[in-house]
């Protein structure tokens, strides 16, 4: 079998880049892959990678976001616009965030793999000139910590953590009305705002909403609002963020918070701030954890990783709603959903989990057993070798 090639961020970057790039190549490596891991800071690597991709000794190869961008022989001359390689990207966010970087990148054979259902497709809008190869919808896998086999016997140390960055102490700008003074195109954007603040749904179904309710029908609107896309996105998704850890500490709940930003929020003197951590750190805190609270982003027809390394990990979780963690889990059982209308009251489950052990410790075994089956980056590397073979 010919080689998969992973390109792996180095570790100076972004911790997310460096860890999942690594952890998809591992995916592949278990399920009997032969990998070869291609560091983009080194130079003899990326030789290495051209000279097997031009011996023809490359199945595909594979990276986050577009890594593979990278392999040049020249200044904007990209291998993998003259070699017939596929390349797959694994999309860390939403396809309309431009720290996904240039996706457009000449590339014969381009692959998309991204992380909530409602995405496959809406890579055009910020490269409508680019035709890709396939798509594939799956969540990214859960990471099991270094203690598996004790996770349910060991003492729970943490009643809540909660792990997510915030921006601009939770003042978050209205980027869209820096953007455009047309005021019927930020009338459509505040009603989008709205209703992704009202309901747990990701931008481009509220986006149809809004312009049907409005009698709006077809691609010509979308596409006139797709510039906007990114401000709004990154608005709804730190304003979601702020109320889940709004609502946690209303409660009262001792919180420990993983991530930068949270320091200023009027709040913060009652939560437990660890800012910056390495992911090594955050992950002996979901071990640790009775109860892990996730807010979903941008995914609420997909799952955020950090839910099944919460289940991997032997903790219950209470997580914003997603159609496919409903649909995967049962609720208020292996998976406890909130919404956006009733917040605060459905966060009493949280001190029902962290004061009854037995139900929690039910919830969390049950959740565990189809994290392990089902959610692991062994089954997404699965999901993306049925897509080449398909391709």
């Amino acid at each position: 079998m010919n080689k998969i090639i992973a390109f792996i961020v180095s570790k100076g970057n972004h911790p997310a880049l460096h860890r999942n790039s690594w952890e998809i190549g591992k995916g592949f490596e278990n399920v009997g892959c032969d990998v070869e891991y291609i560091y983009l800071n080194d130079p003899s690597a990326m030789q290495r990678a051209y000279d097997l991709m031009v011996a023809g000794k490359v199945w595909f190869s594979i990276g986050v976001n577009d890594t593979g961008s990278f392999l040049q022989t020249a200044p904007e001359h990209y291998v993998l616009g003259g070699i017939p390689v596929p390349y797959v990207s694994v999309l860390l966010d939403a396809p309309y965030n431009a720290a996904n970087g240039d996706l457009g990148f000449p590339c014969l054979k381009h692959y998309l793999w991204v992380l909530d259902k409602s995405h496959i497709g809406a890579i055009k809008y910020r490269f409508p000139g680019k035709k890709f190869a396939g798509e594939i919808f799956q969540p990214l896998g859960g990471d099991v910590g270094k203690n598996e086999e004790e996770i349910f016997s060991i003492d729970r140390d943490i009643d809540v953590v909660f792990s997510a960055s915030m921006f601009e102490d939770g003042n978050i700008k209205e980027y869209w009305k820096e953007q455009t003074d047309n005021p019927f195109i930020i009338h459509i954007l505040n009603d989008v705002i709205e209703y992704m603040l009202a309901n747990p749904v990701s931008l481009l179904p509220a986006v149809k909403h809004i312009l049907e309710e409005r009698g709006l029908c077809g691609q010509a609107y979308i596409d006139a609002l797709s510039p906007y896309f990114h401000g709004v996105f990154f608005y709804v998704k730190m304003k979601r963020r702020y109320r889940t850890l709004e609502a946690l500490a209303h409660h009262g709940f001792k919180v420990d918070v993983f991530g930068p930003g949270w320091v200023n929020v009027p709040f913060a003197h009652k939560l437990k701030l660890h800012g910056t951590t390495p992911y090594e750190e955050v992950l002996d805190a979901f071990a640790r954890a009775k109860v892990v609270v996730q807010d979903q982003a941008e995914f609420n027809n997909g799952g955020h990783d950090r839910v099944f390394t919460a289940m991997l990990n032997g903790a219950a979780v209470v997580s914003e709603y997603s159609s496919y963690l409903d649909k995967n889990f049962e609720n208020n059982s292996e998976i406890y959903l909130f919404d956006w209308k009733n917040t605060i009251s459905q966060m009493d489950i949280v001190e029902e989990l962290i004061t009854d052990e037995s139900k929690r410790l039910a919830s969390a075994i049950r959740a565990y057993g189809k994290a392990k089956a089902n959610h692991k980056w062994e089954n997404r590397a699965q999901g993306v070798l049925e897509m080449i073979s398909l391709g």
